[in-house]
């Protein structure tokens, strides 16, 4: 019997490093991206302004608990509370549902995306654990290369060709 070594999702080193990023996100969050109704997405961590990063995978938690869906990301920016407030209706919510999720905070992170692709099939954490060492981001992580071939493979995602990663120039 022939033993798998399993890769890690998570790039580890900077030459690992995909174009791609795994952000965790709701239940609530399945219908929203079934009908692509936001554009928009705000968090508390986003990566570093240093590198560009072309993908964002949306693992949906429990009870679904598996990779549902990626989207192109246009831009990772950082925003004013008002600035949020005033994208509402690209980020499909409320206004005071955007205040309470920034609180006394004065700037909140902000993933600008398009080209959203559902996966054919959900890709469990126990499916991924078949073929990488995966656990669910608390908030994000760079997806290792490799990780990204074998989840696009899963996840019947059309290939796009990767470029490494750019700086970006401020």
């Amino acid at each position: 019997m022939k033993i798998q070594k399993l890769i890690p999702a998570k790039a580890t080193l900077p030459e690992e490093q995909s174009d791609a990023i795994v952000v965790s996100f709701g239940p609530e969050s399945k219908e929203h991206l079934r009908g692509k109704l936001f554009s928009v997405v705000i968090r508390k961590r986003i990566p570093t302004k240093s590198a560009s990063y072309k993908w964002l995978y949306f693992h949906i938690k429990n009870p679904i608990g598996a990779v549902f869906a990626r989207a192109k990301i246009r831009r990772i920016f950082t925003a004013t509370k008002d600035e949020a407030l005033a994208r509402a209706k690209e980020m499909n919510m409320m206004p005071a549902e955007i205040a309470a999720y920034i609180g006394n905070d004065e700037t909140i992170g902000c993933y600008e995306l398009e080209a959203f692709q559902l996966a054919s099939k959900p890709i469990t954490k126990a499916a991924l654990a078949t073929r990488m060492i995966y656990h669910p981001p608390q908030s994000f992580f760079i997806l290792s290369r490799s990780a990204k071939t074998i989840v696009d493979e899963m996840a019947g995602f059309s290939v796009a060709t990767s470029t490494p990663l750019t700086k970006v120039v401020q």
